[in-house]
């Protein structure tokens, strides 16, 4: 390696350092605050960076959302792509497969509440910016993979009969409505599951299991 070559990487190393703090910063600022109270110098102080650097990285505050909800979902599918594979995933029948997604989104929702916090600060900003949509493909495409593996969970499951074959052909509608089902209450606990004197006797992930088991039990 020639010493410019050698001085180029360690800039980029640099580069990727500070954009990964400051990712990291605008995750913990907005899953605490929302987004739309945050601003930019907020950002840099967290990053502690100065803000005409961190518009060297990102223009607008709306890009730093949509790099955020990117960062947060590849930090997480790293948490659970590799168990999968390492527990025999593939070996198990459908509704098996099932279960284990959704205990790991339980294990998640134990360890990274904030995760669940971000998206739904994240989606009502993009409803409310009016994000076009073509501007979230790249944040679209780090979803599919998780979207890939549970669509496909669910299709073995009717073939091996473990998952009622009356959701044959709604397989994609399916995934919907178990993944939309599973976040709004991750969210909702995460966001205010002690908002209530009422909800201090509750057990949080006690609801998730409970639930977990009632959409298992219903695709049988």
């Amino acid at each position: 390696m020639t010493p410019k070559e050698k001085h180029q990487e360690e800039q980029n190393e640099l580069k990727n350092s500070r954009i990964n703090r400051i990712l990291e910063s605008a995750f913990n600022l907005f899953s605490e605050k929302g987004i739309d109270t945050i601003t930019m110098n907020d950002i840099a102080a967290t990053a502690e960076i100065g803000v005409a650097s961190l518009y060297r990285y990102f223009a607008t505050k709306d890009e730093i959302a949509i790099r955020t909800a990117i960062w947060a979902w590849e930090n997480h599918q790293k948490m659970i792509l590799p168990i999968l594979d390492d527990t025999g995933f593939y070996n198990k029948n459908g509704i098996e497969q099932l279960a284990e997604v959704f205990e790991l989104f339980c294990k998640l929702y134990q360890n990274e509440p904030s995760f669940f916090r971000y998206i739904y600060f994240f989606d009502a900003y993009i409803i409310c910016q009016k994000i076009d949509s073509g501007r979230l493909i790249a944040y679209q495409n780090v979803i599919e993979a998780v979207q890939k593996i549970i669509e496909n969970a669910i299709i073995k499951g009717i073939e091996d009969g473990s998952i009622s074959a009356r959701y044959k052909g709604k397989e994609n509608q399916l995934y919907y409505s178990l993944m939309h089902t599973i976040f709004a209450a991750s969210q909702k606990l995460s966001l205010s599951g002690k908002m209530l004197k009422m909800d201090e006797t509750n057990d949080d992930v006690q609801q998730l299991i409970l639930l977990y088991e009632v959409l298992l039990g219903g695709l049988k």
